[in-house]
């Protein structure tokens, strides 16, 4: 939901509201071997500002996954684009794996 979340705001207000816009999505494991990091950059895209009030959308974007994988989110509203960092611990994706 998270991903479809930011998808729709870069399509409504972001980035790929423009024809030269663009999102870069990594995902990695930290240098340290401990946390598992997805990055969403936006760029190329409107200026933008950050809102005035946390919509629905927002604060499911910055919690949904922080008290079930005891992971960390943030959401920035750079001028040049929405930066989206999540980092979960690995230990935290491993168990929530089944076998």
């Amino acid at each position: 939901m998270v991903l479809n979340e930011l998808c729709t705001n870069a399509v409504k207000y972001g980035a790929l509201s423009r024809p030269t816009g663009r999102v870069d999505i990594e995902a990695t494991v930290t240098d340290s071997g401990d946390s598992f990091l997805l990055t969403w950059v936006e760029k190329s895209g409107p200026a933008v500002r950050e809102p005035a009030r946390r919509s629905f959308g927002s604060k499911l974007i910055e919690h949904a996954f922080v008290a079930q994988l005891q992971a960390t989110a943030h959401l920035r509203f750079d001028p040049d684009g929405v930066i989206y960092e999540l980092r979960v611990p690995l230990a935290q994706v491993n168990g929530s794996i089944a076998p």
